[in-house]
Order: structure tokens, then C-alpha cells, then sequence
């Protein structure tokens, strides 16, 4: 079997759109923990106990999966931020169940100033999240809760949308060669 011009051409943007959803849908999980996308600030500079509090969540609409906490800490009396706080993340499902407990650290947040936690959401519903903030000047908490949505990651409904196209290219082409044949077919006969 020959591959004509056509053939080259359908099975070169196959797979160039293979290899775009499996980039997009690798990279997709690998930014959830990043600095890349959208965050939602939960605690905007608050005096909280013997401390000032910036909370944030990544992404900014917390999905089943993973997520990342952000936290600075800033001592109060000094206005100075701290380094060596140990910041805890507790995530409790709202409908009861195990909770996650993570420690935020400098080396996920890539400075000596900010913690950053990183979590697996496992079940959608309501969740209740607690930050522990604990050092020289004292503890103090921290929470809130959001709902965790489910459903399918808009990375596998991309990669689904992709493979439905390739299949329909590869039946197209299919079907066009097989056209393109039977006309040959019927003139030997």
C-alpha cells in the first residue's frame, strides 16, 4: 500500500493533536501544584493571635485533585515576616471521613518566607480547612471551607474531545481511500 500526499498529510495532524492533548493534559497536572493559574486569597492580612495571616488556595476553584495552599506569616510586635514558623494544613470533608494533614514548607514555595502545602482532594462536597501556625510568639488558627467540585478535569474532557477527533480523521480517511478504490475495483470487473 502506497500513502499518497493525503495520507501524510491526516496522519501528520493526528498526530500533532495526539501529542498536543498528551502535552496539555500531562502539564495540566504538573501546574496544579505550580505558580501557574488563578488563586483565591482566604485570609487577606489578618491580625490572628500573635500573628498577620495571608491564606490563599490554588487553583482558584478547588476541584477533586490536587491542590496547594500558600501561607505567609508575619510577627505582629516586630512586623517582621517569620522563617521559621511550622504551618499546618488540615482539610476535614464536611460530610465527615478521614481529614488530609499536610505541613507547608519553604521548599514547596520555593522562598524563606512563604509556606506553601500541597493536598489530594479525594471526595467533592463541602470541606473544612484549618491552618495551625505555631512559633516563638505563640499558636493561632485559622479556617474556612468551600466546596470541592467533581466531575471530570477539563484536561480529560480535552484529551476525550481530541481522541474523538483523531477517530473521526482516521474513519474519514478510511472511508475516502476506500471510495477512492472502488471505482477501479469496478472498472476491472
Amino acid at each position: 500500500m502506497k500513502w499518497t500526499r493525503l495520507d501524510r498529510i491526516f496522519t501528520s495532524l493526528a498526530l500533532i493533536i495526539i501529542l498536543f492533548a498528551a502535552h496539555n493534559l500531562f502539564l495540566g497536572k504538573a501546574q496544579a501544584h505550580g505558580p501557574t493559574g488563578s488563586s483565591k486569597i482566604r485570609v487577606n492580612n489578618e491580625q490572628i493571635g500573635p500573628y498577620t495571616l495571608l491564606v490563599a488556595t490554588s487553583p482558584e476553584t478547588i476541584v477533586v485533585g490536587p491542590m496547594s495552599v500558600w501561607v505567609r506569616v508575619a510577627d505582629n510586635e516586630s512586623d517582621s515576616l517569620l522563617r521559621d514558623a511550622v504551618v499546618m494544613i488540615e482539610a476535614t470533608p464536611g460530610s465527615g471521613g478521614s481529614s488530609v494533614t499536610v505541613q507547608a514548607t519553604h521548599e514547596h514555595a520555593g522562598n524563606a518566607f512563604d509556606y506553601v502545602a500541597h493536598l489530594d482532594i479525594e471526595d467533592s462536597g463541602q470541606w473544612d480547612f484549618t491552618v495551625t501556625v505555631e512559633g516563638d510568639p505563640g499558636q493561632a488558627d485559622v479556617s474556612f471551607s468551600d466546596m470541592v467540585r467533581g466531575g471530570l478535569p477539563t484536561n480529560l474532557i480535552v484529551a476525550l474531545g481530541v481522541f474523538l477527533v483523531v477517530v473521526v480523521l482516521v474513519v474519514g480517511l478510511f472511508l475516502a481511500r476506500q471510495s477512492a478504490l472502488m471505482p477501479d475495483e469496478m472498472e476491472q470487473a
